[in-house]
């Protein structure tokens, strides 16, 4: 049985936990510490972790594997203060959305006698609380594993073989791809998110125009919500591959203004060039190896017809034919 100790346990810990006591329950016993006492006690009640602990060192101590779940700004802290107590031949991993740093921390803090491997898995679905963790959350998607030139060969097997056990695709990056990914994908959408509640919330009519506020808006700008002081440490650690992606993001937003301003023929084509980036994403064929889902429609989308009009179901129809590319953006005319 492998002993995993998770430290910090949030919804990134609680995916990589219930993935793996769903599919291998008698394999692993996982204790989790370092967390505030109702995010042990939920972590416990769904079957996620067979026994919490309140000191960190002790959950540490006997770990074959030692998840460092916890916000960007806590993870130096641990590695600082738990060196010590980590058992020799241990593999030390975490899941924080920025690499280069926190492989720096490790560098600098850990001793030779364990293995640190930079970790984080995909989740497939929003998860904004707790709540909606679930064990399928990372099945069958990637599994970053990230390296340098530090990381041992035994580090990488056992981050392999874990991100396997829980039913995901290892993914191997270095340091710098992954946080210049990440920047786009994961801290991008948390500062646009911020600038569309700034740039709404800073007019006059504000308050009255809050009050026609739609589920699109809502939508993107629930971001905003994230940590503050989180966010704020990012951008510091990582400022130079953000302002990258917020320069790209201003030069997109400016050839869109350029075309509602004289070129409506060409404003529709980025509309549709957008559409179907989307669907070509969601549909999983922008690698190779990536499979589409081809099922049947079910019940539900028999009633869908029934909702929305035959009109609707048929271009949708038409749309996810076989015969045709499904992110074809079918146009009307």
């Amino acid at each position: 049985m492998t002993k995993i100790a998770i430290l910090g346990i949030d919804i990134v810990g609680l995916c990589i936990a219930l993935s793996l006591k769903n599919n291998h329950r008698s394999e692993f016993q996982i204790t989790a510490a370092g967390a505030e006492p109702e995010k042990l006690k939920f972590a416990k009640n769904i079957g996620a972790v067979d026994n919490t602990e309140n000191s960190a060192r002790k959950c540490v101590s006997d770990a074959e594997i030692v998840i460092l779940d916890a916000p960007l700004h806590y993870i130096k802290d641990l590695l600082e203060n738990l060196s010590p107590h980590f058992s020799p031949g241990a593999t030390i991993t975490d899941t924080g959305p920025l690499k280069q740093p926190i492989i720096k921390w490790a560098n600098e803090l850990l001793p030779s006698s364990v293995n640190f491997v930079a970790g984080r898995p995909v989740t497939q679905s929003n998860l904004w609380s707790l709540e909606d963790v679930n064990a399928d959350a990372i099945s069958g998607s990637p599994y970053c594993i990230v390296t340098d030139k530090s990381t041992r060969s035994e580090g990488i097997q056992t981050m392999t073989w874990l991100a396997k056990q829980c039913g995901s695709q290892p993914y191997f990056l270095d340091a710098s791809e992954h946080d210049s990914y990440s920047s786009a994908m994961a801290f991008l959408p948390n500062v646009i998110s911020s600038a569309l509640i700034m740039t709404a919330s800073k007019s006059r009519s504000w308050p009255e125009m809050s009050k026609l506020s739609t589920p699109e808006f809502k939508a993107m700008t629930q971001l905003a919500d994230k940590d503050p002081e989180e966010n704020s440490i990012a951008a510091d650690l990582n400022a130079k591959d953000t302002i990258h992606w917020i320069d790209e993001m201003i030069a997109s937003l400016y050839d869109f203004r350029k075309q509602f301003l004289d070129d409506k023929e060409k404003l529709f084509e980025s509309f549709i060039s957008a559409w179907e980036q989307r669907a070509k994403w969601e549909a999983g064929t922008l690698h190779p190896d990536d499979r589409q889902d081809t099922r049947m429609p079910n019940a539900k989308e028999t009633m869908a017809e029934m909702m929305v009009g035959t009109y609707m179901m048929d271009r949708y129809r038409k749309m996810t034919d076989k015969s045709r590319k499904n992110w074809k953006y079918f146009r009307k005319s």
